[in-house]
């Protein structure tokens, strides 16, 4: 059960990273906070019913990355039923203003920018990314060795330069 003590560790060391990861993936510091938030009363929630949380921060990142996924699920079907109904075929875009890293991100495919934010910004080892995902360490690595090579190249980075860690 998560007692005071818990939730105040929690807030002091993984809350700020936690956020700060949700809003590479939801684009809104805003919106990753209130996920975050939402995880975290759930997580208390379970705790009330004598449900075991082994891991909260790996938990809550996990339900805030499905919350954000929803979202986006959301965002998209809302956007093209808007569209079917203006008549227009195309999707327009909004360039964001933001920094290079986020955009960077924002190319990447769903897997491989949720492996990365989760491995490289909110610092979890492959073995955690995969049960959060509840993929295997053999996707992770796979697809974190794919975002690498994107994330170089969006960034103009020299792939042979990017340290990776033994556990990748």
């Amino acid at each position: 059960m998560l007692d005071e003590a818990a939730i105040e560790r929690f807030v002091r060391d993984d809350y700020p990273r936690l956020v700060n990861a949700v809003a590479f993936l939801t684009g809104s510091l805003d919106v990753a906070e209130e996920m975050v938030q939402e995880a975290l009363a759930r997580a208390w929630a379970k705790s009330a019913r004598q449900e075991l949380i082994e891991s909260l921060p790996n938990w809550v990142a996990a339900v805030a990355f499905n919350l954000a996924r929803s979202r986006w699920r959301r965002i998209f079907v809302e956007r093209r039923a808007r569209e079917r109904s203006a008549g227009h075929s195309e999707v327009r875009r909004a360039e964001p203003d933001r920094i290079d890293i986020e955009r960077a991100l924002a190319t990447l495919p769903r897997r491989q920018r949720e492996v990365a934010v989760l491995r490289y910004l909110i610092g979890m080892s492959t073995k955690e990314v995969a049960e959060v995902l509840r993929v295997s360490e053999g996707t992770v690595k796979n697809s974190l060795a794919k975002a690498r090579a994107a994330l170089a190249a969006q960034l103009q980075l020299d792939p042979t330069e990017v340290v990776v860690d033994a556990d990748d």
